[in-house]
This record gives structure tokens, C-alpha cells and sequence, in this order.
């Protein structure tokens, strides 16, 4: 039932009804309309014929007497019948109906061109908008008036220009980020190599070195080094984890040992920068169905990060916990506050907080990145805020074994 109701309100506001009721109005205005003035040529004949018979009577009455006579006996043609009984326009019948088929075709035309000048003005306002579109006004919207098929028509262009301007967009970011991919990886391969080049030139040149200098600078050679080849492997596991170009390697996985043990491995690390680390675990065990590699590489960033930034605070909190089915990890320390304007940016390869890529800090500006691909593709997500309670990451990743993996990595 209330399938033939939708068809019937769809049928009402199609496009081909629209023109058969155009039509219909059109037919009937004309129809109308020759009607009336058969009608008023239909009196004007009977007003004429009754003058003619007066003007006749007021004759002699013999010339009127024979006359009358005379015509009365003669067979009347078919112009005169016409006339005298008050019907026709020339008195010839095939050209009063070629007269009256041609007027009335004038009149449909007419007509119909009145009565069908919104929908007109409607597909000119749709052509007008498909011009403005062709020449690159993306920003053009045609109207949506009526739910018929022009109507329809309307809204699908409507949404092929949005399509067509977020493609187009969407390409301008991508020319803007391998811009400036292009840009950062120069900068970050031109510094380490000219401090390179710049330091053997020196041990070319100069060959009495004293031992303890010689050692000074290959050193720092071997640290610039060092920094070139973090920066290369960090570029290629952006590229690889961004374009979804790895096969994770998944197996039951418990987090609470999997962060306890990843934690002790960077003990050194807090050492040196005086850091201490208070760790807080669930109080029941939380398996994932996860690649541990790629977690040891996404959770070493973001602890490696803590330590970076916030040596000053002296503290570093790692808490985990269940909310639902979701394991909440967060990594908080106590540094310098990330202004609110650079949190949306903080996971964009080679972002970085500190207007100058200082040396102290080091890095290659793409852990954080990789740190989130990886995340997603584990299904989880990552958040950050920065306040004066602390700089929190925080990371959720759905709880599952093996056999829980179809369900959530739908």
C-alpha cells in the first residue's frame, strides 16, 4: 500500500506529467477561447442579417415583392446559406476551417508557452549553472525547487560540483604535502650532509690532526651520520605504514607486559635525562590481536617523545586501562605546554612545535606521523591534549584475541 502511494506522489511530480497537464491547459484555453469568439462572430452575423432584412422590407414593395420571389426560388449557395444563418467566416467552409486550425494552433502556442515558463526559466537557471560550473565556479549552487526530474537533475550537479571541488582540493593538498615533503627532506639531508662534508674536508686536508680532535670530529661525522639514516628509515616507514604497504604480523598480545617490558628497555634513557617514571597498570590482563613490532615502534615514539619534551617536568605517567571494550593507554609528562593552535597539527610528518629544528631536541619530525598510522591500522585512534596538568597521549586500541579479530577489524 505504501508502495502505490510513493509511486503515485512520484508519478505526480515526475517531469512527463508536468507536461501533459501543460498540454491539457494549453488544449483547453484554446478551446476556450475559439469558442468564444465563434460565439461573438455568431451574434455579430445575426445582428447583421437583421439589419439587412429591415433594409430590405423598407423598399418598394413590388421591386421588394419580386426580388423576394426571385430569391426565393433560387436555390441558395452554400456562401449565402452561411451568411444568412449566421455561421462562417468567409462563406467558403474549407477555408473557415483552415482559418480556424491555424488560429487555434497560434493559440496553443501561445498558450502554452505562458503556461510553461517557470519550468523554462527553471532548465535556462540549470544551464546557466552547468555553464558556470564548466568555466571553474565551483562555488555555484543551483536551486532546488520542486521534486520532479529537473529538480533531481539539479541536485545531482549540485553534488558533482561538491565531488569535483573536493577532488580538486584534495589534489591541491596533495601537490602542497609533496611540496613539502620535498622541502623537509632537503633541509633535513642537506644540514647533517654539509657538517659531513665539512669535517672529512677538514681530515683530507689537514693531516697532522692531534688524535683527540681527529676522534672530536669523526664523532660528530658519525652522529650526522646516524641522524641520515634515521631520517631514511623514518621516510620509508611513513610511506610504507601511510599507504597501508605492510602486512602486520598479528598474534595475541597482553599490554600490560608488552608496555611493562617496552618501559624497562628505555631506563637508560630516563637516567640520562633525570627523568623518573610512574607506571600504572590494569588490574586485569588486556590481550590484543596486534603486530608487537609495530607497537614497540608506535609506543617507543610517544615514551621517546615524553622524554624529549619533558625533561623539565622530572615525571613521566603511563596509566592503562579498560573503557568498555576499548584498552586506554596514556603517556603523560610535565614539559612545556603545546600551544592549542599546534595540537590538530602535532601528528603531520615533519611538524614540529619549536619554530627552529633545534639541535637538542633532534629528531626527524616523523615519529608521531608513524606513530599514528600505526595506530590506525590496528584499528585504535590517538588523541593529544596540553594543559597545565600535563601533555597527555592517549591511545585506544580494541580488545580482542585471534578469534575476536573479524569483529573489530570490520
Amino acid at each position: 500500500m505504501k508502495t502505490r502511494r510513493n509511486r503515485k506522489v512520484q508519478f505526480i511530480k515526475s517531469f512527463r506529467l508536468k507536461i501533459a497537464i501543460y498540454t491539457f491547459l494549453s488544449l483547453g484555453c484554446t478551446f476556450l477561447t475559439d469558442s468564444m469568439i465563434l460565439l461573438l462572430f455568431f451574434l455579430y452575423h445575426q445582428k447583421t442579417r437583421d439589419i439587412v432584412l429591415r433594409i430590405k422590407e423598407m423598399k418598394e414593395q413590388k421591386i421588394a415583392n419580386a426580388e423576394v420571389g426571385m430569391f426565393a426560388t433560387r436555390p441558395m449557395g452554400n456562401q449565402e446559406f452561411l451568411f444568412q444563418n449566421g455561421i462562417g467566416l468567409t462563406g467558403n467552409l474549407i477555408f473557415d476551417i483552415i482559418i480556424i486550425i491555424g488560429f487555434s494552433t497560434i493559440l496553443f502556442i501561445v498558450y502554452f508557452i505562458l503556461v510553461s515558463h517557470n519550468m523554462v526559466s527553471y532548465l535556462r537557471e540549470i544551464h546557466r549553472g552547468i555553464e558556470r560550473i564548466k568555466d571553474g565556479d565551483f562555488d555555484t549552487n543551483i536551486r532546488v525547487i520542486h521534486e520532479d526530474e529537473l529538480s533531481i537533475m539539479a541536485q545531482s550537479i549540485n553534488e558533482m560540483r561538491y565531488t569535483i571541488k573536493e577532488l580538486i582540493e584534495k589534489e591541491r593538498r596533495i601537490e602542497k604535502a609533496k611540496n613539502d615533503l620535498i622541502t623537509n627532506v632537503a633541509h633535513d639531508l642537506r644540514t647533517p650532509l654539509t657538517s659531513i662534508i665539512g669535517y672529512l674536508e677538514l681530515l683530507r686536508k689537514e693531516e697532522e690532526i692531534p688524535a683527540d680532535t681527529r676522534r672530536k670530529y669523526l664523532r660528530v661525522v658519525y652522529d650526522k651520520a646516524k641522524r641520515l639514516q634515521n631520517l631514511v628509515v623514518d621516510l620509508f616507514d611513513y610511506t610504507r605504514y601511510a599507504k597501508d604497504g605492510v602486512t602486520l604480523q598479528k598474534d595475541t598480545l597482553e599490554l600490560n607486559r608488552f608496555l611493562e617490558q617496552l618501559v624497562e628497555e628505555f631506563y637508560p634513557s630516563f637516567q640520562d635525562a633525570k627523568l623518573e617514571c610512574n607506571m600504572s597498570l590494569s588490574n586485569e590482563d588486556i590481550l590484543l590481536w596486534a603486530d608487537g613490532e609495530l607497537l614497540a615502534r608506535a609506543f617507543g615514539n610517544l615514551i621517546s617523545n615524553a622524554i624529549k619534551y619533558g625533561a623539565d617536568g622530572k615525571l613521566i605517567i603511563i596509566e592503562i586501562k579498560v573503557i568498555e571494550q576499548w584498552a586506554v593507554v596514556s603517556i603523560t609528562n610535565f614539559g612545556q605546554i603545546i600551544p592549542k593552535q599546534d595540537l590538530n597539527k602535532i601528528f603531520e610528518k615533519f611538524y614540529r612545535v619549536e619554530s627552529s629544528r633545534s639541535v637538542s631536541t633532534g629528531g626527524t619530525g616523523l615519529g608521531l606521523a608513524i606513530t599514528k598510522n600505526i595506530i590506525s591500522l590496528h584499528h585504535g585512534k590517538i588523541t593529544v591534549k596540553s594543559d597545565e596538568n600535563g601533555t597527555v597521549f592517549e591511545v585506544s586500541m580494541p580488545i580482542g584475541k585471534k578469534e575476536d579479530k573479524t569483529e573489530y577489524e570490520k
